[in-house]
């Protein structure tokens, strides 16, 4: 029976009220009441600022609800159960996985893949992700195959895909068979237990600040959602979100999850805090700090908040999106300037010593105890090697290295035994062959289980710390983290896959696919500036917020992709859905990431600072999209005022020379002299220039980056060629616009107009027909890869396709395609003072087509990537030029239907002229003035460096001679 429950949708215009309605969920809940209420929170780090947020607004000793994530909440509500069988751990679940994956194997079902420790990973990732999309088993074998099975004779990729499946339903019924044999229960089988038995506990709350999986990583899915939906004894559902989430699609899947919810009207927002940004440079304004790297962004904070109270630093947080590169800088950044911190996140385990001793202890093994791996073994600091009852001394290992390297030792066992008799006096050499002996066996293939053993006996009996009073404490951290991860992989292989067998170097994977799943707290103290992850931020209270680390791939982070499938082929996964409530994964992360981000600027309470940095280990990176969206938001903004203090760090004291060395004095004196000279000439000013003959691709180049186009046409600088195995880039866009032009001759030529719905079939087999010769005279292998490409297999739709269907979705008639369509004339445009220029332009134009209403469409075909349109001129150029001369060919106005790239690779097939708010003809007019304003740049000969985007330095080929490292400003 389903308990009757009430649903409430809490909205919130801002994270204030966001937290406020969390404080009063809270408030509301006696001793009795809190005991059965679950708060679902992202993280555990989002757990820790919610609890302290609610110990500073509540009144002290109230009780608090259990706040926790997913995972704390499966395993709240099995601890509920009554006589509930045992939770396998994530050790047990892949033993299990990876025996039935062996059986498969043995039975005839073989993967196209070699099945390691880190895949096995994946493939119980891809498990969870079915079974928490509601799925079964079977409904992954019956949806994959049934899409795979058609094309699967003629298309090798669909065929690999195909084996690839079959071996994976295997396996995940093996691994169910074995789950119901060991008596355990994963999280699956164990949301089936909680939804047919009663808990005699029942948990009767449930708060949710989370979105769903579509728009936030850490999300409900849909068996989470049915689960909430019908679980035994919960009586109200609680679910907090923002106004912004809500509009970015959130709403729209809340409402077909939770039918007959009850919606609360928003209060009013709170004050927005001031946005803080930086002073303008050469009269442009910017609303983000700009560093070189994330080391400068911290120095330029600890720089900033040297001198500040205690108590406004407690108030003050840095927001990341990763915070792990931050921390470890943090430690020394921090420390230097005098800066106290607190952060409430992990480490990796991983990258601890202790961890890296352990691959000492592999590698001896797995080199054959070569002289480097044994040296290195033996001088670690974290293990003890005694000859009777002195350790061995730093002195007594050189010895052996220096031993070992004149008799020219290059490892094997048998030989190390041989020279550790030939060197009787030194206690090393002993020492040596007696690990060697010790670990020997780890290099033959046995059970994992007792190379485990052997592993964990080692380490316990070598232990440096062993006895010792005074022992590092994050150090004996790690250490049990270490043996809790032996421990925990030994007991799952000893339990559920004893046959799994190996050398050092199965077990060294699967050792080290473990240790890199595994973090650990640290502890960086409890009061100072607050260092927190975009997710746990959301919950915490501050005064002062900076945004840091702005850059694409971390604002938003890039989705995970799945290493099996294509998300073409996942999406066939997905539970249906009303028409109205559309999936598209990427796009509603995105939608949701923007409004995560306008709702995090408006997190602090008085002042926000935003910042980026262009350089990741010497990298070029690019800014985030979200940062092109700050402007737009309407706060009120104050310029940073530099109080001019005194450099926190020796390598910035330009300014003030006390304390300095002689030389480092007489830099700082040589560069506070040349701070008023006339820079100019340094900063891309090369006189004036005669452009000979004008481009739009010319002046896009310009635009992209200035000093790039004076190396390539003032300079003459020749960009080298790449060596190509295959087709370069060029070669192969010539040969698809060459395959198009003349299936359109064909086309055009035996009367067909537009392609429509009922005409593509013909329309691709003519295609078919015109691409056989320029197939067949390609290699074998180049022509089947080709093939694929133009028309598309089980994992997607081809070149053709996409081509075709832009016509066919366009319900205008087509009297005409002019191909391959030159402009070559005096054409005039106007500049940003409304002046006319006449400009004489060469350029050929892949389509223009004629359509019956008069009008005509513009189309430029791209290989993959599209130009951005806020900058590309040549669409809105080229319409203009188009429509001049086509007007003054037929005696009458003909304007430009629409103006559109064509992308036969790219993520988006179509892509056309066009901006919120604006009309085509304003677009023109923009570009017009663009074009203008670049040339009259290029006659005044100003050059700077100065890239569009900071991603064309790094693939730029004349960095060696910008003035300016990576093509980045000062």
């Amino acid at each position: 029976m389903i308990t009757p429950r009430r649903t409430r949708l809490l909205r919130a215009p801002d994270l204030s009220g966001f937290r406020s309605h969390l404080v009063e969920i809270a408030r509301e809940l006696d001793a009795a009441a809190a005991a059965d209420a679950f708060v679902l929170v992202p993280t555990r780090a989002a757990g820790d600022q919610l609890r302290r947020t609610l110990a500073a607004r509540l009144e002290h000793g109230r009780p608090l609800p259990r706040i926790g994530t997913r995972s704390d909440l499966y395993d709240l509500l099995a601890d509920r159960l009554d006589a509930a069988a045992r939770s396998l751990t994530e050790y047990e679940r892949e033993a299990l996985l990876a025996a039935a994956g062996r059986e498969a194997e043995d039975t005839g079902t073989a993967p196209p893949f070699h099945v390691r420790p880190a895949l096995v990973a994946e493939m119980l990732g891809l498990y969870d992700h079915v079974r928490r999309l509601n799925r079964t088993v079977e409904d992954f074998d019956r949806l994959l195959c049934g899409e795979l099975e058609p094309a699967a004779e003629s298309d090798p990729g669909a065929a690999q895909l195909l084996e690839q499946t079959r071996f994976l339903v295997a396996a995940f019924r093996g691994y169910e068979a074995r789950l119901q044999e060991a008596g355990g229960r994963d999280e699956h089988a164990r949301r089936l237990d909680l939804l047919a038995t009663a808990s005699p506990r029942p948990v009767r709350r449930v708060t949710i600040t989370v979105g769903d999986r579509l728009s936030d990583s850490e999300g409900l899915w849909p068996a989470d959602v049915a689960l909430l939906a019908s679980l035994p004894g919960l009586e109200q559902i609680d679910i907090v979100a923002t106004d912004g989430a809500l509009a970015a699609g959130y709403l729209d899947r809340l409402r077909l999850a939770f039918v007959g919810m009850e919606e609360s009207s928003s209060t009013d927002p709170a004050a927005s805090p001031v946005l803080v940004i930086p002073p303008p440079v050469a009269h442009e304004r910017s609303v983000v700090f700009s560093h070189r790297d994330r080391e400068d962004e911290l120095e330029a904070v600890a720089r900033r908040l040297l001198g500040g109270g205690q108590s406004a630093l407690d108030r003050t947080a840095l927001v990341v999106s990763r915070p792990l590169p931050y921390l470890y800088l943090a430690r020394e950044i921090f420390s230097r300037s005098g800066v106290p911190f607190r952060a409430l996140d992990t480490l990796p385990l991983a990258a601890e010593p202790y961890a890296a001793a352990l691959d000492l202890v592999l590698e001896f093994v797995a080199t054959g105890f070569t002289r480097r791996a044994t040296t290195a073994l033996l001088r670690s600091p974290h293990f003890r090697f005694a000859d009777g009852a002195a350790a061995l001394t730093r002195a007594a290992i050189a010895q052996l290295d220096a031993a070992l390297a004149d008799m020219r030792f290059l490892g094997g066992f048998d030989r190390l035994k041989a020279i550790t008799a030939e060197l009787p006096a030194l206690p090393a050499a002993r020492m040596a062959a007696a690990l060697a002996s010790s670990l020997a066996t780890l290099a033959e293939n046995r059970p994992l289980v007792e190379h485990l053993d052997v592993l964990r006996a080692f380490l316990d009996r070598h232990d440096s710390s062993a006895g010792t009073p005074d022992v590092d404490e994050r150090r004996q951290r790690a250490r049990a983290g270490v043996l809790a991860a032996l421990t925990g992989l030994s007991d799952a292989y000893r339990r559920h896959d004893p046959a799994a067998s190996g050398t050092v170097h199965d077990l060294s994977a699967a050792i080290r696919r473990w240790l890199g799943a595994q973090t650990f707290a640290i502890r960086s103290g409890d009061t100072g500036l607050q260092i927190v992850d975009a997710q746990a931020a959301r919950f915490g209270e501050f005064d002062d917020v900076q945004l840091m680390g702005l850059v694409e791939g971390e604002w938003p982070e890039r989705p995970r992709r799945n290493v099996f499938y294509p998300q073409a082929l996942l999406a066939q996964l997905e539970p249906a859905r009303p028409e109205r409530v559309e999936i598209h994964q990427e796009r509603d992360l995105l939608r949701a990431s923007r409004a995560a981000f306008r709702d995090l600027v408006g997190l602090a309470r008085s002042q926000t600072r935003i910042s980026t940095f262009a350089l990741e280990s010497d990298a070029v990176v690019e800014p985030s999209v979200l940062v092109e969206d700050v402007a737009g938001f309407g706060l009120i903004t104050e310029v940073e005022v530099d109080t001019d203090k005194p450099s926190a760090f020796a390598h910035g004291a330009s300014t003030d020379k006390k304390g300095l060395s002689p030389p480092a004095a007489g830099w700082a004196a040589a560069r506070l002299a040349g701070r008023d000279r006339e820079v100019s000439r340094f900063q891309g000013e090369a006189g004036p220039w005669t452009l000979p003959r004008v481009s739009v691709s010319r002046l896009e180049r310009y635009l992209k980056c200035p000093f790039q186009f004076y190396v390539s046409n003032v300079l003459k600088v020749a960009e080298e060629a790449e060596d190509e195995d295959t087709w370069s880039p060029l070669e192969r866009g010539r040969f698809l616009h060459e395959l198009f032009e003349t299936f359109f001759h064909e086309w055009q030529a035996r009367g067909h107009g537009r392609i429509t719905p009922d005409t593509i079939d013909e329309a691709e087999a003519l295609f078919a027909e015109v691409c056989g010769p320029a197939l067949a005279s390609r290699s074998p292998s180049e022509a089947a890869l080709e093939r694929a490409r133009l028309f598309g297999s089980a994992v997607g739709p081809g070149i053709a396709a996409r081509v075709f269907a832009m016509e066919a979705e366009r319900g205008a008639g087509i009297r005409q395609r002019l191909m391959e369509y030159e402009l070559d004339g005096e054409f005039t445009f106007t500049g940003a003072d409304g002046a006319p220029r006449k400009v004489a332009l060469r350029a050929k134009i892949d389509r223009v087509d004629l359509l019956d209403d008069g009008r005509f469409r513009l189309i430029d075909y791209k290989t993959k990537y599209v130009p951005d349109l806020k900058t590309a001129l040549q669409l809105p150029i080229y319409s203009a030029c188009v429509r001049t001369r086509l007007s003054r060919e037929q005696g009458r106005d003909v304007p430009a239907s629409e103006a559109m790239y064509l992308s036969f690779e790219g993520n988006r097939g179509v892509v056309a002229l066009e901006r919120k708010g604006k009309a085509f003809d304003e677009l023109v007019t923009e570009a017009e003035h663009r074009l203008v304003g670049a040339l009259d740049d290029i006659a005044a000969g100003h050059y700077p460096p100065r890239p569009e985007s900071r991603s064309l330095c790094t693939m730029c080929a004349f960095v060696t001679v910008c003035r300016t490292p990576g093509g980045l400003d000062a």
